[in-house]
């Protein structure tokens, strides 16, 4: 951790505190300005597709052009974004807000890509999942704060909190160092990074996790308002709890993944990356870190599903945290599969796979809901089984 990457988690502490605010009560949001389950899966859904359109092109950029203002970019987009959603007062005049904060996503492969270039790209798994953690840590409070504020005062309010937090979070950002821009003749076959059978096999992969992991996601806080009778601010406490989670266990999982000597790996013919890390820094493996977390994820679902008291559910939402350190894992596999001039490309593409992964789940939670509110969290317990299985046996991509 140097400063740039203790001024990105600061940033990302900030944020993570204003989206808390409003994250886990959101599709509650949603519901209260009139739109029914499948309009909340169908609006969610969308916002995943404007998130997924942006990764790529932000990526590509991300080699381009410099990443500490295409950053910064985001940030106000975010802004501009979060006002708008506590500002509507229809769910049909909540989208063009939610459209915009969406927008703001492209940053995720533009801060992966500059976290790999300020370390050197040594121990990846354990940077993402740390930096990301404290995105997490600022989450940990902030949903039982915001389900409370939603409930003294209105959602808006929520929103509106959130703004002035993102303000700070952006003024972090500014403070970050330039990074240099490689030149075009070092990325003139960086497209054949993505048509290679390596990323193709690694990208059918994601897809199926994602989908697995997220189809208990997006509807989880209707299904406990809606079968269990839990309040607002019992669901926002329920965040706090996951957010904690992402916090404890992201680390731990990167460093299942990421062992200590991180030493490079050989380059394949034609990879000039000098970021690759062996397979047996981790005792586990490379996919130790994934296999865990996944397992927690599908136990956090079973939790859901069968628990009726809080405390058991506070557990529940604990494990759900080991889902953004599956994430973050990802994103750090995925740097491996170019060479570092294309890091910006291999990481907007790992990150629209997820999210298009998230674009189809929460469109199939909303129909399952509407058939059994169940549903959605049984579909994720079938679905994960079957991920661990390819992640033991078809992960050496």
């Amino acid at each position: 951790m140097n400063r740039d990457t203790r001024l990105i988690a600061l940033a990302l502490l900030f944020w993570g505190f204003g989206e808390g605010l409003f994250l886990y009560i959101q599709p509650l949001y949603i519901e209260q300005l009139g739109a029914d389950p499948v309009q909340i899966g169908g609006l969610l859904s969308i916002a995943a597709v404007v998130r997924a359109a942006t990764f790529l092109p932000a990526g590509i950029l991300a080699d381009r052009v410099p990443r500490k203002w295409l950053m910064v970019g985001g940030w106000i987009i975010g802004l501009i974004g979060v006002l708008s959603v506590g500002l509507a007062r229809s769910w049909q005049s909540l989208i063009p807000g939610l459209l915009i904060y969406a927008l703001s996503a492209y940053c995720i492969p533009v801060i992966n890509a500059y976290l790999a270039h300020a370390v050197g790209g040594q121990h990846l798994a354990r940077v993402f999942t740390t930096v990301f953690a404290g995105y997490a840590a600022g989450s940990v409070i902030s949903p039982t704060v915001g389900g409370w504020l939603a409930e003294a005062t209105s959602m808006s309010v929520v929103y509106f909190a959130a703004a002035a937090l993102f303000a700070i979070s952006m003024i972090a950002v500014t403070q970050v160092s330039a990074q240099p821009v490689y030149p075009q003749d070092r990325r003139k076959r960086g497209w054949r990074s993505l048509l290679n059978g390596r990323f193709l096999r690694f990208g059918a992969f994601v897809s199926l996790l994602f989908v697995a992991m997220y189809l208990g996601y997006p509807l989880a806080s209707n299904f406990l308002k809606d079968t269990g009778g839990w309040s607002v601010a019992n669901i926002g406490t329920l965040g706090s709890f996951q957010a904690l989670g992402t916090a404890l266990l992201s680390p731990l999982l990167g460093r299942l993944s990421d062992g200590s000597t991180g030493q490079p790996l050989r380059p394949e013919s034609g990879d000039d990356s000098s970021s690759r890390t062996t397979e047996e820094d981790s005792p586990l493996g490379r996919a130790g870190g994934l296999l865990v977390g996944q397992g927690l994820v599908w136990i956090s679902a079973l939790i859901l599903l069968l628990a009726g008291t809080f405390p058991i559910l506070a557990g529940g939402y604990l494990l759900r945290g080991a889902y953004q350190g599956c994430r973050s894992l990802i994103q750090a596999r995925g740097t491996t599969l170019g060479s570092e001039a294309d890091r910006g490309l291999i990481l907007g593409a790992t990150e629209t796979i997820i999210a298009a992964a998230q674009v189809f789940a929460p469109y199939a939670a909303g129909w399952l809901y509407a058939s059994d509110p169940a549903y959605p969290l049984a579909a994720s317990l079938v679905l994960i089984p079957i991920a661990l299985l390819i992640s033991v046996f078809g992960l050496r991509v």
